[in-house]
This record gives structure tokens, C-alpha cells and sequence, in this order.
């Protein structure tokens, strides 16, 4: 059995450090992860790029490596980039666990992206990435940068380090600088894609896990993409969009669990 972990917008990889070792030790073997586009590119960011990319992206990764179907557990943007090549490449996966994912109805979709195209950086998340802080004098001074935050105060102080270690990189002179850009961050959130078509497509077992507080997967929005698909089982955790920060343990357990039983 292979895993492999797809992560959120701006929360590399490693910012999941108790989720993955929790999962790991539950099923006995290691989880690979994935870095999205954001964090290897050298590239400056672009106003706009298709979620399809970071799919083609996840597809190549798991052709890359040759070692049979995956199982793949995504966070946020991490998820629905994993629905997407799953729609398209269902012979890749073994089956999605899909913590809190970005899942946008086409009739949402429309007018969002009608909205970000003509006013590019006016929509509020937009342009909070685009003002966020790149530079700290010290992983200090960023953690309690990021302590005073309200969307990281359901996050416990060592999994909010692993964030600050994970997300940055030091410098020369001793400072941390983010290494997944304001600007990536933003064209993600604009380039949302409409998932009601992929949803529908996914042929593999599919768990979806919504924070019981999230902004970004209400209970309308959670059972709207059970009604597309009768293969998808829906849960909610306490928490919020950032359930697998907030709730590592309860999160590697439901996935454990979903995934023993395929």
C-alpha cells in the first residue's frame, strides 16, 4: 500500500508532521507528500493557473514514482487537486481522503471567477496573501507572529512550529523568509476550479472530512457532494478549515480507519 499526502495552499508538506506520523504509525508504513507547484518553482507567480496543472502535476508524481495506485489524503487545495486527477486518471488511485477540500458548485464558480478577472486582487483572501508578512528576524519572531493570529488559535504550539519551520527558509544572516509566496498563494485562491463534473467522475472510494466550523465546507456544501456521488462517504470533526493542523490525531485516526476498511 502506498500513501501519498497532497498539501493545502501555502502549508507545506512538512507543516503536517503530527498528522503524518500519527497516519503512519496507524497503518505501519510511511507516507510520502507532495510539493505543489508554489514551492519548487522558480518562476515568478501568474495572475492565473488552472488547478488542473497542479492535477497533471499529482499525475505525474505517482506515474514518476511506479509503484502502483496510490492512496491519497490531501488537505484543502491538496484534496480537490487529487479529485481532479482522479476523475482524469482513475487507474492512479487507490482512494481519496479528502480533509476539509475546497469544492466549489459550478454556479459559485461562475461568478467568483467573473469577480476575480476583472478585479484581480480586490477579493478579500486575495489580498490578505498578497499583505502577509515574507520576512521574520527570527522562527521566534514568526511563531508568535503567526500565535497572535485567531485562524491559527485552534492549533497547539508544536504543530504551529512545524508551520514556521516547515514554511520558511533562513537566511544568511539568521532571518526566515516564506518560501511559498503571497503572490502563488493569490493566484491559487483565484484560480479556483468548479468541481461538480470531477466529483461526479471519481470512481475510487472517496472520504470527506469537513472541519464542523469550516468557512470553506459548510454541512449544505458537505452533503451537496454526497448528492453528486453515491461512492463519496461525508464526516464532520470539530474544528475548522484547518482540521488537520487542529486535529492531527482525529484526522489520521477517521483516515486510518476509511482506509483499513478498503
Amino acid at each position: 500500500m502506498t500513501l501519498l499526502f497532497s498539501h493545502a495552499n501555502g502549508y507545506p508538506p512538512e507543516s503536517y508532521r503530527a498528522l503524518l506520523h500519527d497516519l503512519g504509525k496507524r497503518l505501519g508504513v510511511e507516507v510520502n507528500t507532495h510539493a505543489h507547484r508554489p514551492l519548487v518553482s522558480d518562476g515568478p507567480a501568474p495572475t492565473f493557473l488552472s488547478w488542473q496543472v497542479y492535477a497533471s502535476d499529482l499525475i505525474d508524481r505517482i506515474e514518476r514514482d511506479a509503484s502502483g495506485p496510490v492512496w491519497l489524503i490531501g488537505h484543502s487545495m491538496g484534496a480537490a487537486s487529487a479529485i481532479l486527477a482522479a476523475a482524469r486518471r482513475p487507474d492512479l488511485f487507490s482512494g481519496i481522503v479528502a480533509l476539509d477540500p475546497v469544492l466549489v458548485p459550478t454556479r459559485i464558480w461562475f461568478w467568483s471567477r467573473i469577480f476575480s478577472f476583472f478585479k484581480p486582487d480586490a477579493v478579500p483572501i486575495v489580498a490578505r496573501a498578497l499583505a502577509r508578512p515574507h520576512r521574520f528576524k527570527s522562527a521566534q519572531a514568526a511563531f508568535d507572529f503567526y500565535r497572535s493570529k485567531r485562524v491559527f488559535a485552534q492549533i497547539r504550539d508544536e504543530v504551529l512550529m512545524d508551520y514556521v519551520t516547515a514554511g520558511h527558509r533562513e537566511t544568511a544572516e539568521g532571518e526566515l523568509v516564506l518560501r511559498h509566496s503571497g503572490a502563488w498563494e493569490a493566484c491559487i485562491y483565484r484560480s479556483v476550479p468548479r468541481m461538480t463534473r470531477p466529483l461526479r467522475s471519481v470512481t475510487c472510494p472517496m472520504l470527506v472530512v469537513a472541519g464542523d466550523a469550516s468557512n470553506v465546507l459548510d454541512a449544505e456544501r458537505l452533503a451537496w457532494a454526497k448528492s453528486l456521488n453515491k461512492r463519496v462517504d461525508v464526516m464532520s470533526l470539530p474544528g475548522g478549515h484547518l482540521l488537520p493542523l487542529e486535529a492531527p490525531e482525529a484526522c489520521a485516526r477517521v483516515a486510518a480507519e476509511f482506509i483499513s476498511a478498503h
